[in-house]
């Protein structure tokens, strides 16, 4: 079993969670202006094209920058990593709402709450999503949580779709969207986002409160909620 703190330098008792956050204190900020004015010295270069230690400079020059922009992902990474461990050793979930290619972050409930309402706010048929995480999703092209719900909604009835998706230990998805038993009379033909040539079953289609539920209580749990029906998810097209 881990010891739960240990003694930093001048004694005092520091806890892990002390130490992940100091993990996390990285100077991406001084990093950057060095990446900056590295690469502005190429201009410099420019004014001595032709000297004979001109291409010698620029190889170096190229080298420099490289190497700069590598540690910069490196120490990014440890940032990332020490935030996690930090959250996970707290018990914070960090619930991140995507919509519309804007990206909102969320720790505790009273900003859960208005994440749910922000993501609900979408109109014209356009999905949002959320993920929930020991730290922000912050791109979506490196890796990140292995759970999130895509919600789809229409405003005008009051009414709307979850899909749920998680990650297998072989990589692969497997995607739920809700269940009504009973299906809502006269609800609209949703789609999967807007301009998509998927459509939901009709029985996928539950009320806005079922939505909010749904959304707030995997803010909360990052689990898959409970307060909603699920079914194996299926889609049509027109």
């Amino acid at each position: 079993m881990p010891e739960p703190s240990r003694h930093d330098e001048s004694g005092t008792v520091e806890t892990r969670a002390e130490i992940f956050a100091r993990l996390a204190d990285v100077p991406l900020d001084e990093v950057d202006k060095v990446i900056g004015r590295t690469e502005d010295a190429y201009a410099d270069l420019n004014g001595v094209r032709g000297h004979d230690y001109w291409g010698d400079l620029v190889l170096r020059q190229g080298a420099a920058v490289r190497a700069l922009r590598e540690a910069r992902e490196a120490l990014a990474a440890l940032q990332a990593e020490a935030v996690g461990a930090r959250n996970a050793e707290l018990g914070v979930l960090v619930a991140t709402g995507v919509l519309d290619g804007q990206r909102r972050y969320a720790h505790d409930d009273t900003s859960k709450a208005e994440l749910v309402d922000w993501l609900l706010s979408a109109e014209g048929g356009r999905a949002s999503v959320l993920h929930v995480w020991d730290r922000p999703h912050v791109d979506d092209e490196s890796a990140g949580p292995y759970l999130q719900i895509r919600a789809v909604v229409d405003a005008e009835t009051r009414c709307g779709a979850l899909v749920f998706t998680e990650e297998g230990d072989d990589g692969e998805l497997t995607s739920w969207h809700t269940h009504a038993p009973l299906p809502l009379p006269s609800s609209p033909e949703l789609r999967f986002d807007a301009g998509s040539a998927l459509i939901f079953p009709g029985n996928a289609v539950v009320s806005w409160e079922a939505v909010r539920s749904g959304l707030a209580e995997f803010a909360r749990t990052g689990a898959c909620p409970e307060s909603v029906s699920w079914q194996a998810a299926r889609w049509s097209q027109p």
